[in-house]
């Protein structure tokens, strides 16, 4: 069964398009950790799961089509539906590719922002376990109620 390469085109470039969106929202976020404008990277919550609702909804698409063929949903099954049941791949290849790139990219954004993000919590736990030694209160209540101890703890050795 073949597949209409112009259709196969305009859903890949509407995957291509919510992924330069998420990318760049990414990119974004991660600026406001390094200016360290913290108060602003709530606002990117809704936004990034606006985005990651339509990538899903888009991604389940293309598997559809791929299990319509009996292909495998990755990046071999894409090829296979490129080489086979394609008349004239080279569009929806390019397009493929990009979105392969873009979501590489994005992978490696979101891993640098969650190590930012991991650095700016070990500070602030740091700077809570001094503040609160210094005042000698052996820790604080959570939002459910919960206690936390904030006495800091002695390092034996740092890998």
């Amino acid at each position: 069964m073949s597949v209409d390469s112009a259709a196969l085109c305009r859903m890949l470039q509407s995957e291509k398009e919510a992924l330069t969106v998420f990318t760049t929202l990414l990119r974004e976020e991660q600026q406001t950790l390094v200016r360290g404008e913290l108060e602003r990277l709530g606002s990117y919550a809704d936004s990034k799961s606006n985005c990651l609702f339509k990538l899903t909804h888009l991604g389940e698409q293309r598997h559809g089509l791929l299990r319509e063929r009996a292909l495998h949903c990755d990046d071999a099954g894409m090829e296979s539906l490129l080489r086979d049941h394609v008349e004239n791949p080279e569009l929806p290849r390019a397009a493929w590719r990009h979105i392969v790139e873009l979501a590489k990219t994005a992978k490696h954004l979101n891993e640098i922002n969650g190590t930012l993000i991991g650095t700016r919590l070990n500070s602030t736990q740091e700077a809570l376990s001094v503040l609160f030694c210094a005042a000698k209160l052996p820790g604080a209540y959570t939002a459910d109620g919960s206690t936390v101890c904030y006495r800091p703890t002695h390092k034996l050795a740092v890998a």
